[in-house]
């Protein structure tokens, strides 16, 4: 029994000597990834200025154009020969407003310019059926 209690003694001296075990390694908490912030571009009044402008020009384009595409054959076929250059012209601004639209930083960001310029698209397509409805060639 002694040699029981004097190999206990040694062995709590034995495990007090020892060195102490490492204190566990944290586990790293994920970091919650932050959103990246998209810059919102400003525009200053100049820029402003430009898309209303821009704007009103398109709307009253659009307005012309949706004014032919619903009058009469008979009228439309009037106006035409009247204007015979009507038609290009009206065209032409409409590809001019909309490469306008696209590349330029102070239009291609506004959602009022993409829907203005959506309109008159429309707009171009129903007075394009009106003079197939009406039998008018166009060039």
């Amino acid at each position: 029994m002694r040699r029981t209690l004097n190999l206990l003694v040694l062995l709590v001296t034995c495990a007090a000597c020892a060195p102490a075990a490492p204190p566990p390694t944290p586990t790293p908490i994920p970091a919650t990834p932050t959103p990246a912030t998209t810059p919102v571009p400003t525009l200053d009044a100049a820029s402003t200025d430009i898309q209303y402008a821009f704007l009103s020009n398109v709307n009253d384009l659009t307005s012309d154009v949706e004014a032919l595409a619903m009058a009469q054959c008979s009228d439309l076929s009037d106006e035409l020969r009247t204007n015979p250059t009507e038609l290009t012209e009206m065209r032409g601004f409409a590809s001019t407003f909309q490469n306008l639209g696209v590349t330029r930083p102070e239009l291609n960001t506004s959602s009022d310019v993409r829907d203005s310029l959506d309109a008159l698209t429309k707009a171009l397509g129903q007075l394009d059926a009106a003079l197939q409805t009406c039998g008018i060639r166009t060039p």
